[in-house]
């Protein structure tokens, strides 16, 4: 049985569950900490700074990870990937160095613009974390982008596990404050990355840069201004939310997404293997295979999660009751919308691979904005007459957008293909 267990554990899609049941494992604890150790109020606080460092993955996600993980995919030869990956590392550094440079300015104006929000002597554990956090989450990508899933598990571990027994222990001891919340993230997440980067021998060539930018760069465009879009969705409309109804609304949006944690696993091990799988599929069978690919998987994932989403919307005031108290109790509705928010997630993400896998990621640029733009013009009206509910509300309407014009995208996709085809053969 052990020895079966240990051939099950070397599949990479069990070690991708396996991660990702770390780092969502990691993160749903962390939340009940936080909002336990910190209260409801500056929680709301260290959620507002943590969107801006969202926002920082998002973009590196769009510019870099995501297309790094699709190419991946679709070299044949080890060597070039090889390039690629170490061009994308050097990418990766000049990110890194501009994004913490632009937080610093944005955190510093939010700062001046809103001081009830957070201290300035917030601000050095704030930036360290956002570089110690896009450092180590890239790395995380880089090992699934490599075909090497069982490095992320060890590395997660030492970053979200740890990170986990430190917040633990400082509230434990009443020391538990955003700062040290940020210093704790911050540490772990260097701490795994440093390991890593010695380990793996990263290094890259300017050649080798310029070459792997070049080859993300088209896609990268278009996934950088789709993901800032739907940023817009949920943490955009939650930031105005908390500027109208202050840090306790952040704090129970923020709060009861994390209710959904222990699902984000499926979520978050998607996004490091379905891509680079549908870019196989689509090597070795084209835009067909691929679709039929993504298709298979996506309906078998929507019937489950939608079982279990049901069991918890059922219960959903005893579970915020359980875990956080009857303060946050109250907020059961929000999270309702926040299970119906990521089960629209689901097929959207299948569109989006699809799309990227096939080159055609315009399409994703353009949903999402009809996304964004639904979300962003609905959340002022909705805040009014459901104040708190009103951002879940005004985010899952961009949901429900952003999915219509996806089908609506590959509906004109496939006729357009299918009438490129009718021309070669005449």
């Amino acid at each position: 049985m052990a020895y079966g267990i240990f051939k099950l554990f070397q599949r990479r899609r069990y070690q991708t569950v396996a991660d990702q049941f770390i780092v969502s494992g990691s993160n749903f604890a962390t939340g009940i900490i936080l909002v336990r150790g910190l209260g409801l109020e500056q929680f709301g606080v260290f959620t507002v700074a943590y969107a801006l460092l969202l926002l920082a993955n998002s973009i590196q996600l769009s510019f870099i990870a995501s297309p790094m993980i699709t190419w991946a995919g679709l070299f044949p030869e080890e060597d070039e990937r090889t390039s690629y990956l170490r061009g994308m590392y050097g990418v990766q550094l000049w990110f890194c160095v501009f994004a913490s440079i632009a937080i610093a300015l944005v955190a510093i104006i939010f700062l001046a613009a809103h001081r009830g929000f957070g201290t300035f002597e917030e601000l050095p554990a704030f930036l360290f974390c956002v570089v110690a956090y896009l450092m180590q989450d890239w790395l995380r990508r880089y090992y699934f982008a490599k075909n090497q899933s069982l490095h992320s598990v060890w590395n997660d571990a030492i970053s979200y596990l740890g990170q986990t027994v430190i917040l633990l222990w400082l509230m434990h001891t009443h020391e538990l404050t955003v700062r040290s919340a940020f210093w704790t993230i911050a540490t772990t997440s260097a701490l795994a990355f440093a390991v890593g980067a010695a380990m793996e021998r990263l290094g890259c060539s300017a050649k080798e840069r310029r070459s792997a930018w070049q080859r993300s760069r088209g896609m990268s465009r278009d996934l950088a201004i789709a993901n800032q879009l739907q940023w817009f969705v949920y943490q955009g409309a939650m930031l105005i939310g908390a500027s109208v109804l202050g840090s306790e609304a952040a704090g129970s949006i923020r709060a009861t997404q994390n209710v959904v944690g222990p699902v984000n696993v499926a979520y978050q091990a998607m996004e490091n293997i379905v891509p680079l799988k549908a870019s196989e599929e689509m090597r070795k069978g084209g835009v067909a295979g691929a679709a039929r690919f993504l298709l298979q998987f996506g309906i078998k994932g929507f019937v489950v999660l939608t079982f279990a989403f049901l069991a918890i919307g059922l219960f959903s005031k005893d579970f915020l009751r359980f875990f956080y108290g009857r303060k946050v109790a109250v907020y059961s509705g929000i999270l309702d919308l926040q299970l119906l928010y990521f089960l629209l997630y689901w097929p959207l993400r299948q569109y989006s691979y699809l799309f990227r896998a096939t080159g055609e990621t315009s399409a994703i640029f353009r949903s999402s904005l009809a996304a964004a733009a639904s979300s962003l013009v609905l959340v002022w009206p909705c805040i009014h007459f459901f104040h708190a509910m009103g951002i879940m509300i005004a985010a899952v309407c961009g949901q429900f957008a952003n999915l219509l014009w996806f089908v609506y995208e590959w509906h004109r996709t496939k006729a357009r293909k299918l009438s490129m085809v009718e021309m070669e053969i005449v």
